[in-house]
């Protein structure tokens, strides 16, 4: 590859180096250059421009891209379009990511111009959540690299483990008489983490803090083919023959590590009785805060396999007493961050000749109103997908504040054009806002409607406007189902998405039809044009 000073005339298919501006127009970093932009920095006396030239060996760097995240692909995962060199990889489901950190560190050796970042390894993530992001460096890899990668076996470097429904069952021990205030104290505690992972708390049990009634305790519960036992003393367990584990030798178990390098949670106990796992919880297990019995539990639940060696190995990153402060402090603060994403490719067939985007409605286009309508409202970001006639669109959205992206696959269908808006949404997008671009009385107090009404704490995924209870656009949707869309095929929307989760729907009923009104026909836009004037 080429990269440096390059005469006007000699540009085209160059990459654009860095973002410029010529006479108030301005063109992007990554822009290819093709004939029209050639002429018009021609024709405004622009002699040289600073580009990449790719070679033949040269692979562009979304090509790139989307060549080698296919190579970490499995079930658990659900992988985006390349844009501007970088292709983003997202939970499918949710569970315990495990990472092959030989694999990753390998991958990221092979050249300097291709990498791969992680979340970190063991970690709890919710479906939609980006796991790992691939980047290529610079405009173009060499097919030489390519070729290396094709070689490694990635498939299962990122893995997530998907949380299991386990029978799970909690012991607590007294001395005489039950603390009934602490330990319906634990019992919620215990509750709530189980509910996070995709469990329920099957069995309860009250016993003296003694080894014998503990074990006989647990002998009950295998029984009763529980899977995770649980057991918090009265005391917390000071030594490797203290009353709890002395109760799992009793009941012909093994202790596989006692004591971890985690703070809060150095005291736990993990022990092991057939196939069920038995865990002597710390005292922490009676906070919200994430603490060590949160790490263990998760790779139980998750049938994540775990030894003595692998609690040793979790002191770095184990001081959570910070974590959980700062992460106090984050969600003081939690604001959501939301992009809308408006659809625009689409080659207006219906219209027949006329482009109904470019069609002008009181001296605007159709693309300049709807894209207006989303920068003046409070969505975090703008992206705009573009598709037919790229180029004449473009015109109208120089110099406004939005990411626009082509989607060189429109002829396939709508949900071509969905995944490449979610490939270029910003990688802390919380949820998308899809809107229809030939809607024109969609407005910024409609979108903040939308935005107002997210709560995913409550539910509140998926917000639909209505009226006279027909659901209409735009649509809000939570970044839990962005897999779902990336798994779309053909000319289809996200409307089985919304059938299979309407649990999470909050619906938001408008004065007026605004929100079912689109411009397909030249019938719809005489129509529409007709009612302005009277």
């Amino acid at each position: 590859m080429f990269f440096g000073k390059i005469k006007v005339k000699d540009s085209l298919n160059c990459i654009l180096a860095h973002t410029i501006t010529i006479n108030n127009k301005t063109f992007k970093k990554g822009t290819i250059i093709s004939d029209i932009e050639k002429k018009y920095f021609s024709t405004n006396k622009i002699k040289t421009i600073v580009c990449a030239k790719l070679d033949k060996n040269d692979i562009h760097e979304d090509k790139a891209a989307n060549l080698i995240i296919k190579k970490f692909k499995n079930n658990s995962l659900a992988v985006e379009k390349a844009f501007t060199g970088r292709a983003n990889i997202l939970a499918n489901k949710s569970g315990l990511l495990v990472i092959n950190e030989e694999k990753i560190n390998s991958f990221n050796k092979i050249s300097d111009d291709i990498t791969i970042a992680t979340l970190k390894n063991n970690c709890k993530v919710k479906k939609g959540e980006m796991i790992a992001t691939i980047k290529i460096i610079s405009f173009s890899v060499k097919l030489l690299f390519i070729n290396k990668i094709q070689k490694l076996f990635l498939k299962n470097a990122l893995i997530i483990n998907q949380f299991q429904h386990k029978k799970c069952a909690l012991i607590l021990t007294h001395y005489n008489k039950m603390n009934i205030k602490l330990n319906t104290i634990t019992e919620k505690r215990i509750k709530e983490r189980l509910k996070n992972l995709n469990c329920i708390l099957d069995t309860i049990n009250y016993c003296e803090h003694d080894s014998k009634e503990i074990s006989k305790n647990i002998n009950s519960n295998l029984k009763n083919k529980i899977e995770v036992i649980m057991v918090l003393g009265s005391s917390a367990i000071v030594d490797i023959n203290d009353k709890i584990p002395e109760a799992i030798k009793l009941s012909k178990g093994k202790i596989i590590r006692f004591g971890m390098p985690v703070d809060p949670g150095n005291l736990l106990l993990l022990g092991k009785i057939d196939n069920t796992h038995v865990i002597g919880l710390p005292g922490c297990a009676r906070s919200p805060s994430l603490n060590g019995f949160d790490w263990i539990l998760e790779r139980v639940i998750s049938d994540t396999n775990i030894n003595k060696f692998d609690i040793a190995n979790m002191g770095v990153g184990g001081l959570l007493k910070t974590l959980n402060l700062r992460d106090k402090l984050e969600k003081k603060n939690k604001n959501y961050n939301i992009t809308s994403v408006i659809l625009a490719a689409g080659q207006s067939k219906r219209m027949k000749e006329i482009n109904k985007l470019l069609v002008k409605i009181n001296n605007e286009t159709l693309i300049e109103k709807i894209v207006k309508s989303s920068l003046e409202s409070s969505a975090n970001n703008t992206v705009v997908v573009l598709g037919h006639e790229s180029n004449l669109l473009l015109k109208y959205l120089t110099n406004k504040n939005l990411t626009t992206t082509i989607n060189k696959d429109y002829l396939k269908g709508q949900s071509s054009s969905l995944q490449a808006g979610l490939s270029a949404l910003p990688e802390d997008c919380d949820a998308a806002i899809i809107i229809l671009a030939d809607m024109p009385d969609i407005n910024f107090k409609l979108i903040n409607q939308l935005i107002d009404n997210y709560n995913p704490d409550e539910n509140k995924s998926i917000i639909i406007p209505t009226y006279n209870n027909k659901k209409g656009n735009p649509i809000l949707l939570s970044r839990e189902f962005f897999p779902d869309i990336l798994s779309i095929k053909g000319d289809k929307g996200a409307k089985d998405i919304i059938k299979k989760n309407k649990k999470y729907i909050k619906e938001i009923a408008q004065n007026n039809e605004s929100v079912l009104k689109d411009i397909d026909t030249k019938e719809d836009l005489n129509k529409y044009t007709n009612n302005l004037k009277g």
